[in-house]
């Protein structure tokens, strides 16, 4: 009878300490625990270096947002976002991903700021040739021509943003 109280007892404080701490932490102890044990989606970059994919996916995980390292060439990312559930559209944001079918396996480029006359300043890689970044401006009545991937929340970004 005795072990029985003695048990209780412990389970009682171990669940009230849990609690505790779960009201103290910012995000609540059971999201931290769960965060500590999901694996990083943004931890490595799978796209081929030098590549329009490699840069997007490394501008992405600069900014703490994340997509998925399994879409492949840039062609299929619109239709493989909206399938994994991002917000896929014609309306760009700055942080959002320019996508088009265009040229033998599609493109891909990172939206650097919508500008007041509506044009759209993006920078990319491979347009020209490997290993080469570019910036330029698609201009307002163009925005409708591309795709844009509107990336998601990366909870572990805290490694990857600069301050």
């Amino acid at each position: 009878m005795k072990k029985i109280f003695i048990y209780g007892g412990i389970l009682f404080f171990i669940t009230a300490g849990i609690l505790l701490l779960n009201e103290q932490s910012e995000d609540g102890i059971f999201n931290e625990v769960k965060l500590f044990f999901t694996p990083d989606p943004m931890s490595h970059n799978t796209y081929e270096n030098g590549e329009c994919t490699y840069y997007v996916f490394d501008r992405v995980r600069d900014d703490g947002n994340k997509i998925e390292r399994r879409w492949h060439d840039a062609e299929k990312w619109a239709e493989r976002a909206e399938a994994d559930g991002y917000i896929v559209n014609d309306a760009p944001k700055t942080g959002s991903i320019l996508q088009t079918e265009e040229g033998p396996i599609g493109h891909v480029a990172y939206v650097e700021r919508i500008n007041d006359d509506g044009s759209v300043e993006i920078s990319e890689m491979n347009l020209r040739e490997p290993y080469e970044i570019t910036e330029r401006i698609i201009e307002a009545d163009e925005i409708e021509d591309y795709n844009y991937i509107h990336p998601k929340e990366n909870p572990h970004a805290e490694k990857y943003i600069e301050e």
